[in-house]
């Protein structure tokens, strides 16, 4: 005998394959999420790695393996990258985008899903890509030189300190520098110079910001027992790519100084300034970073003062590295008719915070 399944009424067992086919889509509708939201970079071998992705920047992408510490790859070397989280992406064509990333469809590539679009971009144009949805205390970066030197001849010594922190967030960056110095050689007097400087930045679109500073500096070269800066200021990246970045600014400046023997003088004066860094990525990588700060004065006749400082970085291993460093300071008339300019080198041992 035959059963006719198509003219008897449905059996208890239809009720049960529809659960059974139902609970399956939702289980692949799970998988599915699931695995757009997981974090991993694929490498250019066709490698998938599993990872906490921690950020691009200086042409590195940032990553940390579940009982691992932090590691970074050349990002010529990945192939996409995959993560949920929010990023603020800073691209070669000074476009800013804000949104998760996600594995691109071609290799080399990434999709930006922004609230209102999403967008195929290159990740050789990715600049700079930051965690929006990161920590308090994960925003803040810096680092920490210090260095000696000594001469037999004329049993010259000399100190270096020097240490910067900044904290980024969506619109704003916070940085504090400190940069400290002192020599003393025998049959000389010893000389110190310290310098201190806060700087709070307002970022705008296409890479133009807006920032007010105050900085303080003391110079015993100079005579200078202290002077008072504090101003605002306006800029925007020129060139920014993932060797390179080039930026220029230029502001207004409250300036009040106290040299030795001589009554404190309030003065006015412009900024003109430019910035440039110069970095390799690979085995062996460097940098080279120049900052020039020229301050014209608009209350006192034909006084300028110039302000600049290089600095040649080579990585030793894990966050430890090798500097050294130039700084020029002149100003073309001093009030009390002392030194125009001091000048020195630094050799220095510095760690990334």
């Amino acid at each position: 005998m035959v059963t006719d399944y198509t003219t008897r009424p449905p059996t208890r067992l239809a009720p049960a394959v529809t659960w059974f086919s139902g609970t399956l889509l939702f289980l692949n509708i799970v998988a599915a999420e699931s695995l757009s939201a997981q974090e991993y970079f694929i490498h250019v071998n066709g490698d998938s790695v599993v990872c906490d992705v921690k950020g691009l920047s200086y042409g590195k992408l940032e990553f940390e393996i579940d009982g691992a510490s932090s590691s970074t790859i050349e990002y010529d070397k990945v192939s996409t990258v995959n993560s949920g989280d929010y990023w603020d992406i800073e691209l070669d064509n000074r476009n800013r985008l804000l949104g998760s990333v996600l594995a691109g469809p071609e290799p080399g590539t990434v999709l930006i899903a922004q609230p209102s679009d999403t967008v195929q971009v290159a990740l050789a144009s990715i600049v700079q890509m930051r965690s929006i949805d990161r920590t308090f205390w994960s925003r803040f970066d810096g680092f920490v030189e210090l260095g000696f030197g000594f001469q037999k001849a004329n049993s010259a010594t000399n100190y270096s300190l020097v240490a910067q922190v900044d904290y980024r967030a969506t619109d704003w960056l916070i940085a504090y520098k400190l940069d400290s110095r002192f020599q003393s050689q025998d049959n000389a007097e010893s000389t110190r110079r310290n310098q201190t400087s806060l700087e709070v930045s307002r970022l705008l679109p296409r890479t133009w910001y807006v920032a007010v500073f105050g900085q303080a500096e003391q110079n015993q070269q100079l005579d200078l027992d202290l002077r008072l800066l504090a101003g605002a200021a306006s800029g925007r990246d020129i060139l920014q790519t993932n060797r390179v970045e080039w930026r220029g600014f230029a502001g207004l400046v409250g300036n009040r100084e106290e040299y030795v023997g001589a009554d404190p003088t309030k003065s006015a004066e412009g900024l003109l300034g430019t910035s440039f860094r110069w970095f390799t990525f690979g085995d062996f990588e460097n940098s080279l970073t120049s900052n020039l700060s020229v301050f014209p004065s608009l209350t006192e006749s034909r006084r300028v003062r110039l302000s600049f400082d290089a600095s040649y970085r080579q990585d030793l291993f894990g966050d430890l590295y090798l500097s050294f460093s130039f700084y020029d300071e002149f100003d073309n008339r001093p009030p009390t008719g002392g030194n125009k300019n001091d000048l020195g080198t630094t050799l220095a041992v510095g760690w990334d915070i």
